[in-house]
Formats: structure tokens, sequence, C-alpha cells
């Protein structure tokens, strides 16, 4: 069975040798990699700000599973990786769910951690699919 490999950022994975892929579909899975708020250089962005992170990955994966022919609707899991300081503002990201998955929403956990591997990152997702065709 064929492997796909998607990267958001191609030239930079490329480039820094990169030892993971952002997704990888394998038949009619498609698992994509733990999802943060950054740039094309890696950089992140909108540092101190939940709900724009949030935002920022949601915006990131629906372009991987465009890529990858899949869409929200195809997403049956995510898993939210927050760390402390987040935790006051994270309902707030629930309109933001709600705007992507439009009501056909994953299973979903979300799981409050000691950091993340940078320090200004307030939220880490992973998100799962599985494909129609």
């Amino acid at each position: 069975m064929a492997r796909e490999n998607y990267n958001v950022f191609e030239e930079m994975s490329a480039r820094k040798k990169f030892t993971w892929s952002d997704a990888v579909k394998k038949g009619k899975i498609l698992v994509i990699s733990g999802t943060v708020s950054t740039d094309e250089n890696h950089r992140t962005i909108h540092k101190g700000d939940l709900q724009a992170q949030v935002r920022c990955i949601y915006e990131t994966v629906q372009g991987i599973l465009e890529r990858a022919g899949a869409s929200f609707d195809d997403v049956i899991k995510t898993t939210d990786y927050l760390i402390p300081e987040a935790v006051a503002d994270y309902v707030k990201t629930a309109d933001i769910r709600r705007e992507f998955f439009k009501g056909n929403y994953s299973a979903a956990t979300g799981v409050v951690v000691h950091s993340l591997l940078r320090p200004d990152w307030l939220i880490e997702i992973e998100f799962t699919a599985v494909l129609d065709g």
C-alpha cells in the first residue's frame, strides 16, 4: 500500500532535513503530527494568544487535509496538549472548533502538560482522519 508524506513547508523540511513529516497518509488513514502555530521559518506566531494559535493550527491542518483529499468531516480524533497557563482560556477555543467542524465533531481529548517543546507554544494539536476513498 502506497504511503504519502506531507509537510506544510516542504522546502524548509527538505533544507533542514527534519526527521518527521507533518502528516502521513497510508490507505484510508491520515495522521497529522502535533501542529503548532509557526510560520514558514518555524518561528512561533501569535505568542501569548491561545485563540490565535488554535486558529492558526486549524487553518494549517485544513491545508494538509485538502492536499490529502480530505476535510474536517474525515477527522475522527483530535488530541490537544496545552500548558497550564492556557487552561483558563481553553474554553474560548470551542468556537474555533465549531467553525471548522461545523457540528460534525470528532472524538477529542485534552491533556494538560508541564510544557511543550518551545516555551511560547501554548497548545499543540494532533489530528487523525479516515478517508472514504
